[in-house]
């Protein structure tokens, strides 16, 4: 199999299809038998969609956890069932009153750690079950809040009862749910009316291509120059490297004593993850960190410190 085809597709997904749909289009595109997305984005809204091919779905679970880039627009006034322009209207207000220095202070407040009920409309599960399927029949079940982090909340703009702004958020967070909140502290109800996610990671909204671009990227045989290789992918992770004699234990499992590092972070603790590389720069595995650097250094040579998460060739 060509190399290439294990690599990261910067998916742009046009607003309409469900994620889901968009992996099949990839596979199709691409005649590969495994892909998968990186973070959910529901069928009104667009931006990007990474997508693992082959051999690189095994990093899913590390991307996951990272944090997302939006833009949003909101409607004033109106509070919906799905808490976007999609649904049934619960409640109308009247947002004729509601200020720009209003929208702008509260946006302000929501900045920090907050706590955040999952909509029932969404892929979030109970007992196996998607909420969104137990809210088309119309079963509604309680939701415990979860905490959820807002790095910024940046507005833009408020035309009449619209308002554009940005967000940059942890993973997890549901956009349409911040907009919900936000009406209801304005008195006046509102919704999410658009959402373009901008950036995932090393993913942003410059480097995506859409899926007529990669379609013809492939008959063009220019896949190399759009696609991310997974070394990119997991830069953020902090490195550790390994003497080439440890590269085929590693490959078939083991995990590494002390002595096969021959480089590492100067600052780790406990749970953290890494990856591993060797003189090829070629990620080979991602770890989890058994203990800190000062315990580290009290190690035996032979002792094990890092547990092997993910081999990744």
């Amino acid at each position: 199999m060509d190399s290439t085809l294990n690599q990261v597709v910067n998916l742009y997904k046009p607003s309409g299809p469900t994620s889901f749909s968009m992996v099949h289009s990839v596979k199709k595109i691409l005649d590969v038998k495994k892909a998968g997305h990186i973070g959910t984005l529901d069928p009104m809204a667009e931006g990007i969609l990474p997508i693992c091919l082959n051999q690189s779905t095994r990093i899913i679970q590390f991307l996951g956890p990272l944090s997302k880039h939006y833009q949003c627009t909101m409607t004033l006034g109106t509070a919906t069932d799905t808490q976007d322009s999609t649904g049934k209207t619960l409640f109308a207000g009247d947002p004729s009153k509601i200020t720009e220095t209003q929208v702008q202070s509260l946006l302000k407040s929501f900045i920090g750690e907050q706590k955040q009920v999952p909509p029932m409309y969404s892929a979030k599960k109970s007992n196996g079950i998607p909420l969104y399927k137990l809210a088309r029949n119309g079963i509604t079940i309680e939701r415990k809040p979860v905490l959820v982090h807002f790095y910024s909340i940046d507005f833009i703009n408020m035309e009449e009862n619209r308002v554009e702004f940005e967000v940059h958020c942890s993973a997890g967070t549901y956009i349409r749910t911040l907009c919900h909140d936000i009406g209801q502290s304005l008195g006046c109800g509102a919704h999410m009316s658009g959402l373009i996610r901008k950036q995932v990671g090393v993913f942003a909204q410059e480097s995506s291509i859409t899926p007529e671009a990669l379609e013809i990227a492939n008959k063009n045989g220019n896949l190399a120059e759009v696609l991310f290789p997974v070394e990119k992918v997991l830069a953020f992770l902090p490195e550790i490297r390994i003497t080439d004699e440890f590269v085929e234990p590693i490959a078939n499992g083991n995990a590494l004593p002390k002595f096969s590092l021959k480089a590492y972070p100067e600052k780790f603790e406990p749970g953290m993850l890494l990856r591993v590389c060797n003189g090829s720069d070629k990620v080979l595995a991602i770890v989890e960190s058994l203990v800190d650097q000062d315990q580290f250094g009290k190690m035996e040579p032979k002792d094990i410190a890092f547990k092997l998460k993910r081999v990744l060739i």
